[in-house]
């Protein structure tokens, strides 16, 4: 659960502060952590087992997770071993929380993944200390996604700081996958990363020479990528993206799901369910000198934009204009 209620569009494409997840079944401990947490500056996740601990660390992409090991429906040590597995969340610091100091727990831990461990009861100064430690020697980590090569977050972030500074107008896009955890759960995340992959070398293809096109392609995490161009070449760009991933998503599965047109798979409640093909929605809102102060505040109204995207079941982009009207939508005639 959130510990504040954000949105996706209210938590925005960039967060200001970092992010740590906290996977424990004691809703007391959570609690005292949060608060513990939070005051030292912190946005705070929580999970009280382990399935909900690897889906939200998956979606939600934190900086750092705090893992006790002794949880429900899958421990601590098949959750860091599940994530240390996933390309999208490897990189991530993971810390063991527990009571238990036999060493072969501790062992066991570190085996599954753990880089660190803490006992209870937490000692603040040393906890923060600790957890701080892990946070720089994480952002002194490439810069670049390890999965496609391409630009991370912090770029991204300064690249929108360069050209607001210089009161350049431009057009943020924030692309993202509908329907691809149907798929990764499906298929694995070896065919996840297949599907990344695809939407990568898409964005890479379209986008013959960046430089020269005032073109910057980015790889948020995960099935998460940003485009940010001159205005007037947006809405081609988008078409051109949709265009092509639209062609190359039905071969991304089985031939058995492609004749159908779906996937059956389960929910995040576990019920049963159809699940159309992948799809691209794009968010995307245009800038002119001082429509938005901050990375943050173009990154909520793109994010926004997005949230109107992931509704439909087919490839869409929604960009908010910053004029009198809500938002330019394509392509033509589907939506």
């Amino acid at each position: 659960m959130l510990h504040q209620p954000f949105t996706d569009y209210q938590r925005g494409l960039i967060y200001t502060l970092p992010t740590i997840l906290v996977g424990d079944d004691d809703t007391n401990f959570c609690r005292l952590l949060t608060m513990l947490l939070t005051n030292a500056g912190y946005r705070v996740l929580t999970a009280h087992d382990g399935h909900t601990l690897v889906r939200l660390a998956q979606e939600e992409m934190p900086d750092l997770l705090l893992v006790d090991l002794m949880m429900p429906q899958l421990d601590g040590y098949e959750a860091l071993r599940q994530l240390r597995n996933d390309t999208r969340t490897a990189h991530i610091p993971m810390i063991v929380v527990t009571a238990r100091l036999a060493p072969a727990d501790l062992v066991s831990g570190f085996e599954s993944g753990a880089d660190d461990y803490v006992t209870k009861p937490v000692i603040s100064d040393e906890f923060i200390a600790r957890l701080k430690g892990h946070l720089r020697r994480a952002a002194r980590r490439p810069v670049h996604s390890p999965l496609t090569g391409l630009p991370g977050n912090a770029l991204l972030t300064e690249e929108i700081r360069y050209r607001q500074r210089n009161a350049l107008a431009f057009a943020l896009l924030h692309l993202d996958l509908s329907a691809f955890k149907a798929f990764n759960d499906c298929y694995g995340f070896a065919r996840g990363d297949q599907a990344i992959h695809t939407l990568a070398e898409v964005l890479r293809t379209t986008v013959s020479d960046p430089a020269e096109q005032g073109v910057f392609i980015g790889h948020i995490g995960g099935d998460d990528f940003a485009l940010i161009c001159p205005p007037e070449r947006a809405e081609a760009l988008c078409r051109s993206v949709i265009t092509r991933f639209d062609a190359l998503a039905p071969m991304l599965y089985d031939e058995a799901d492609r004749a159908l047109g779906y996937l059956q798979a389960l929910d995040r409640d576990g019920t049963p369910r159809r699940f159309a093909l992948m799809a691209l929605a794009i968010g995307g809102a245009f800038h002119t000198p001082r429509r938005f102060a901050t990375p943050e505040e173009i990154g909520r109204c793109v994010a926004e934009m997005k949230h109107h995207a992931k509704q439909y079941a087919h490839s869409v982009y929604m960009i908010s204009p910053g004029d009198e009207r809500p938002w330019i939508e394509g392509p033509p005639g589907r939506c």
